[in-house]
């Protein structure tokens, strides 16, 4: 492992108390405090990337024997965003202050999770924080990577979809209506297609906003009722019937329970305690209204896979692989083993769904260009052929 030159730390401590002495001089000024105050707008949020770097490099400055106060000053000085600075600040003056770690964390709850505060606690109580917090920083990796495949998946789909509507309405409401004066100037009866085509055309503005409205009403019921129990059963529901979508939505999140499990249970988590705070933090309905009654199951005595094995959220041979895990006491092995076997499937099937998706979406683009053309140049045929 690479060593760390300390020697750098201490003059950028130098830098820094330079740089607090040269900052208060400057306070009374009106302007410097106008420059100085935070547009909140454009702050950028402690999220998963910055937490993903927290407990990396918290774990590698650890592990190579820094205490925790420099490693938290190094990674204070080390982040150059000032509300960062901050809540870093807050966190390694809480632990000179007697605290631990975990306490530190749990006072930023909007912040810290429940799960990442506890997987903490467990590291420093069993003298394996460094492991633990390396671990944490793997978890948030596969998971900006497992959000950044969503996100690959569904891009290509919405672009096209995007384009596609701009091109029919562009046609519909400018290259229609123009073949539509040339029709009426030669009289005679239109074709159906045709008529029918320049009656949706007349209508194109009024269809455009009305779609534009579903859209952003759409967006807005998101944004206030994302949270709420009733649209996350239903929302979820619908993408688990999507066809193509289903099963790699289902297993990118069956990848988070078992990556989470393992992490749990290989910090010596109890099993119920784990259940907990996997759903807290597993952010998917179905999986976790199963876990509320799997959590209760067993407390009453049933095992992890026949409770399971109830709810068809999670599959047989996840139920079966767990029951192998609670006959030879290695359950984190089998967690981690599944957590692995998941994410391959959902590289594989991520690029499946890439190829089907991107000629199903020309063929369909193609065919409605095609349509409103054919139902164009129908009448000039007439008008050709009568000639």
């Amino acid at each position: 492992m690479a060593s760390i030159d300390l020697s750098k730390y201490s003059q950028r401590s130098v830098t820094y108390a330079k740089a607090k002495v040269d900052k208060s001089t400057s306070e009374g000024s009106s302007i410097s405090k106008l420059l100085n105050t935070e547009i909140k707008l454009f702050e950028k949020k402690f999220n998963q990337k910055q937490k993903e770097w927290f407990y990396t490099e918290l774990s590698l400055l650890l592990s190579a024997g820094v205490d925790i106060k420099s490693a938290f000053e190094i990674i204070e000085q080390e982040t150059s965003i000032k509300k960062h600075q901050t809540l870093i600040s807050g966190i390694k003056n809480d632990i000179i202050s007697g605290r631990s770690i975990a306490e530190a964390l749990q006072k930023h709850s909007k912040i810290f999770t429940n799960y990442e505060c506890q997987s903490v606690k467990i590291g420093e109580e069993t003298g394996k924080l460094g492991e633990v917090l390396n671990e944490l920083g793997l978890y948030y990796t596969s998971a900006i990577k497992l959000r950044r495949q969503i996100i690959g998946t569904l891009t290509y789909p919405i672009i096209v979809i995007s384009l596609a509507i701009c091109i029919v309405y562009f046609m519909l409401s400018f290259v229609v209506p123009m073949f539509g004066d040339i029709f009426k100037q030669t009289g005679g009866q239109l074709p159906a297609t045709t008529q029918f085509l320049i009656n949706v055309s007349n209508k194109s503005s009024l269809i455009f906003y009305s779609l534009l409205s579903i859209v952003l009403g759409f967006l807005i019921l998101h944004k206030t009722q994302s949270k709420k129990t009733w649209y996350r059963h239903y929302t979820s529901a619908l993408f688990l019937k999507l066809p193509l979508f289903n099963n790699l939505i289902k297993k990118i999140y069956l990848a988070r329970f078992c990556q989470s499990m393992r992490l749990l249970l290989g910090a010596k988590v109890l099993l119920i305690e784990a259940l907990g705070l996997v759903k807290n933090m597993i952010a998917y309905y179905p999986i976790e209204h199963a876990l509320d009654t799997v959590i209760k199951d067993v407390l009453a005595g049933k095992t992890l896979n026949e409770s399971l094995s109830q709810h068809k959220i999670f599959p047989q041979k996840l139920t079966a692989l767990i029951k192998v895990s609670e006959e030879v006491n290695a359950p984190e092995l089998i967690f981690e083993k599944l957590s692995k076997q998941y994410s391959d499937e959902i590289e594989h099937q991520q690029a499946v769904v890439g190829k089907v998706i991107e000629p199903f979406f020309i063929i369909v683009l193609g065919l409605i260009i095609g349509f409103i053309l054919v139902a164009m140049y129908m009448p000039l045929f007439q008008i050709s052929n009568g000639f």
